[in-house]
């Protein structure tokens, strides 16, 4: 209400509204708001004025409470910008289980890890299996013209089938063990396309394997959910593709109460700590768009450098001498089939993307190493070398 016909009950001036039940102008109602709860409520007046005049803060105070103005007409959380809610996080105490003082002690004491022991997962029927697949060699021979080539006709035999997707619908122990397996196997399989691999020592061969089955499953992910964006224009950012089938990180259930004491959104944000570049490195390769030539040389040489920084001395100057081989076989591969001299720039990309990769499993280590230190995933394996940077141990 703007143009009140009544006078201010206050002071006399013309009234602006109905100001905490009492027509006012806006200084009395302004004045009544700052005062109503202040020290001038209980102080008398010093000047004696009390009849005549209210030139006093006491004396107007009065005078607004005689007119009628009430606190209780206050309202309140009426400002634009409002603070959200926030809680309190809660302390690392009360996660782990100990008090403060005991946080960075051992933590096989038994104030905590006899109550919430290790659950130890055997991979030794993987380790036999991947055994056998090294013994067997290539289940069909096969003929190309180089090494890179013949890595290539590899993986292809586990290229994702687009029209033919499926979608999970939860994610428990019984999935993530098939995770573990499938890619084991995979990369066991595919691995033995390459001839100098073959003529490795089987202890040689099994380290490698051990080390490698992460880093491949890692930008097989990436890959194959680059490519399913690419051939499904309503794929959304939140689907990612795990084992050929798409995970909505959104819609599907994730329980992982087997695998940790600590709140289910806190363990989920763990885990996903360990992909912090995957959405970058996804949309780098999908613009790349590479040739199945050029996606399984991202793919060896990224495996056969991470083995070789990771291991040093002997396997290092081995992986050195494959990755000097398949880049002559990409050289030619340009060179001959593309007819692309000048392919150092096309060359480059593709070795961004395998260095953003790498950047990933070297950020994730210190996650890790949190992780480990307060028991965040409760999970040990009868082969711990063989999850070293996967981002499960």
């Amino acid at each position: 209400m703007t143009n009140c016909q009544f006078p201010c009950r206050v002071c006399g001036q013309k009234a602006h509204g109905n100001h905490f039940g009492v027509y006012s102008c806006r200084a009395c109602a302004a004045f009544f708001r700052r005062t109503a709860t202040s020290k001038w409520v209980h102080k008398k007046c010093r000047n004696g004025h009390e009849e005549k005049t209210c030139i006093c803060k006491t004396c107007r105070l009065k005078k607004c409470l005689e007119a009628g103005m009430r606190t209780e007409k206050f309202q309140y959380n009426r400002d634009a910008i409002l603070l959200a809610e926030t809680s309190i996080t809660p302390s690392m105490s009360y996660f782990v289980g100990r008090p403060e003082f005991l946080l960075f002690c051992d933590p096989e004491i038994p104030t905590y890890s006899r109550f919430n022991p290790k659950i130890i997962i055997d991979v030794n029927h993987l380790i036999s299996e991947a055994a056998r697949l090294l013994d067997l060699g290539n289940s069909t021979p096969y003929q190309a013209e180089n090494q890179l080539k013949k890595l290539a006709l590899g993986f292809n035999l586990i290229k994702l089938d687009t029209e033919n997707v499926k979608f999970y619908g939860k994610i428990g122990q019984t999935e993530f063990m098939d995770i573990i397996e499938y890619y084991f196997v995979k990369v066991s399989k595919w691995i033995m396309h390459f001839d100098g691999f073959q003529k490795l020592e089987k202890t040689v061969q099994m380290k490698i394997l051990q080390a490698i089955w992460h880093v491949w499953s890692k930008i097989h992910k990436c890959s194959s959910t680059a490519m399913y964006r690419k051939s499904h224009h309503g794929a959304r950012k939140m689907h990612k593709i795990i084992r050929n089938t798409v995970m909505d990180r959104e819609k599907a259930k994730m329980d992982l109460s087997w695998m940790s004491d600590y709140p289910e959104e806190y363990v989920i944000r763990y885990m996903f700590s360990h992909n912090c570049q995957d959405f970058e490195i996804m949309e780098a390769i999908e613009n790349l768009d590479p040739s199945d030539v050029e996606l399984t040389f991202m793919f060896a040489q990224l495996c056969f450098e991470y083995a070789g920084k990771r291991f040093q001395g002997e396997i290092l100057k081995i992986t050195d001498g494959f990755q000097q081989i398949l880049s002559n076989d990409l050289h030619d591969y340009y060179v001959r089939d593309q007819r692309r001299p000048r392919y150092f720039g096309r060359l480059n990309e593709l070795l961004k993307v395998n260095n953003l990769v790498q950047k990933s499993i070297w950020q994730s280590r210190s996650n890790s190493e949190l992780g480990r230190v307060f028991d965040v995933v409760k999970i040990g394996y009868s082969h711990p070398e063989m999850f070293v940077d996967s981002g499960f141990y």
